[in-house]
């Protein structure tokens, strides 16, 4: 239980800085899309406040004074203080009509007959709205340049998300290239693997038909170090050499690979259980543009039969 939590203690702290990047592009998803500040909340309520209370005013008092008004022209005052004010008003025409008849009614130093003149004049407007859509806006609906800040937030933190991942696939390369170093020491002493590798890929060589003109006989406690095999096949020779590890293989291993290649001046396949890392194939690459005469190959498989697929497109059997 106590080395358990000592390597997940250890483990948080080697990827601090990637977990801290991970809350940072979540903060800024959040803080982009959905939080708003405090004294924004209370600018855009007083505004809206504001309006509200002219809007009223300004159409209470002339219906007060008896003049004719239209659906339009009321639609053109809350136009005017969205304008102004640059809000979105949180009332349709119809509520706000009907906020202006609860003032009225609730005014009792009107007299009521007046109250109820306006009442009607209300009442008629009210009834001659067609199809009002009424606004589910909040007060804190997004305005254009919030938007332009949602979309800001929103492509920084997608960025900062894949610059995480990017970064963790270049730890766990540059890791793996690291950890190679160890790789001489694992197969001098964790060998069986190899060798029971080596001896699957001499069956599948055989099983192809191949001709094995030379090969390096290895064994649990004398491990080979370079190409085990040399094949001739109706392409030609080929050299073979066999790595079993248990990471990806790595620049070390496919620079010594190559370099073995050159000093023969013949092709020749790498097989592994694993695959290779990005700078590895880029190394690969690379060879085989200028190399033309010492061609190199790279045959990923973990059973006998994705070995021999592999190997059966290189030496055409």
């Amino acid at each position: 239980m106590f080395e358990e939590l000592k390597n997940g203690w250890q483990w948080a702290l080697s990827r601090f800085w990637n977990l801290f990047s991970v809350v940072g592009v979540i903060a800024t998803f959040y803080f982009g899309l959905f939080y708003i500040p405090d004294y924004a909340k209370e600018n855009l309520y007083s505004k809206s406040a504001l309006a509200q209370d002219e809007i009223l005013e300004e159409v209470g008092e002339r219906l007060f004074a008896g003049g004719e008004m239209s659906i339009g022209e009321i639609e053109s005052s809350i136009e005017q203080k969205e304008v102004f004010y640059k809000i979105d008003f949180p009332f349709s025409t119809k509520q706000t009509l009907l906020l202006i008849r609860n003032d009225f009614a609730k005014n009792a130093y009107i007299p009521l007959e007046k109250r109820n003149e306006i009442n009607l004049k209300v009442q008629s407007l009210i009834e001659g709205i067609k199809d009002d859509p009424e606004k589910s806006e909040e007060w804190t609906e997004l305005n254009y340049s919030k938007w332009i800040s949602v979309f800001l937030a929103i492509a920084s933190g997608l960025l900062g998300f894949l610059s995480i991942i990017q970064k963790n696939k270049k730890d766990a390369e540059l890791e793996i290239e690291l950890d190679e170093e160890n790789i001489s020491f694992e197969e001098g002493t964790v060998s069986r693997r190899g060798y029971d590798y080596s001896q699957m890929v001499s069956e599948v060589l055989k099983e192809l038909n191949l001709t094995i003109t030379k090969e390096l006989k290895a064994t649990p406690q004398q491990p080979v170090y370079g190409p085990e095999f040399e094949v001739t096949s109706s392409k030609g020779a080929l050299l073979v050499e066999t790595k079993a590890y248990r990471q990806k293989v790595g620049v070390n291993t496919m620079r010594g690979f190559l370099y073995m290649l050159r000093q023969a001046g013949k092709p020749g396949v790498l097989v592994s259980n694993s695959t290779l890392t990005i700078r590895a194939k880029q190394l690969l690459q690379q060879h085989n543009e200028s190399n033309f005469d010492a061609k190199a190959h790279f045959v990923s498989g973990i059973t006998k039969s994705d070995v021999k697929s592999g190997l059966q497109a290189i030496v055409g059997a």
